[in-house]
């Protein structure tokens, strides 16, 4: 199953790397590679996130031939007006529609609402996002009392923490409860004791 994680500048290193971490785990415990990522962006080479890490792309988003099965944004710190990341918009506006499904972690949400993707649909982001984000995007439904949402094939959290549980749900949808249970155990720290 191919699915590609959206870096654009200023993206959320967590919101990235904890759903990779998720698929990686599933791939680990499948005995192959279910899940192949792919880390798009609007151009070749490095990407800064919002903590100045650069992440490089493993493919550009207008060199991509083949759809993708899952179709994950990330959020960003600040999410400024809708002129932001237009190259990335437009192929989520295109693209989008024949992904399997499509997510958010946390105000990615903006960025799939402007693409189109969330008109008359239910989705949620982060608390502090989510009123502005219904007034943007009059045409999106917008919820902020769950961890995350799924309305049919659009999927969407509240936040970091969040995206790890949506990526679990991908997981479980494809692979079932077994599998996410030894991922979420894999992935839980045990508590050090004080």
């Amino acid at each position: 199953m191919r699915v590609a994680m959206m870096l654009y500048a200023g993206f959320q290193l967590l919101e990235v790397c904890g759903p990779m971490d998720v698929f990686h785990e599933a791939n680990r415990l499948w005995g192959g590679a279910f899940y192949e990522q792919h880390l798009v962006g609007p151009s070749p080479g490095p990407v800064l996130c919002s903590n100045g890490t650069a992440v490089l792309t493993t493919e550009c988003l207008f060199e991509v031939l083949t759809p993708f099965d899952i179709v994950v944004v990330p959020g960003s710190p600040v999410v400024g007006s809708g002129l932001e990341h237009p190259e990335l918009v437009d192929w989520l506006g295109r693209a989008g529609r024949h992904a399997r499904k499509l997510a958010s972690v946390s105000n990615g949400a903006f960025l799939l609402a402007r693409a189109g993707l969330a008109d008359h649909r239910w989705l949620t982001t982060h608390w502090r996002d989510a009123q502005r984000l219904a007034a943007e995007h009059p045409l999106a439904h917008v919820v902020t009392h769950t961890s995350y949402l799924k309305d049919r094939n659009l999927y969407s959290s509240g936040g970091v923490d969040a995206g790890i549980h949506l990526a679990l749900a991908l997981v479980k949808e494809d692979l079932g409860d077994d599998i996410v249970g030894s991922i979420a155990k894999a992935l839980s720290k045990p508590r050090l004791k004080s």
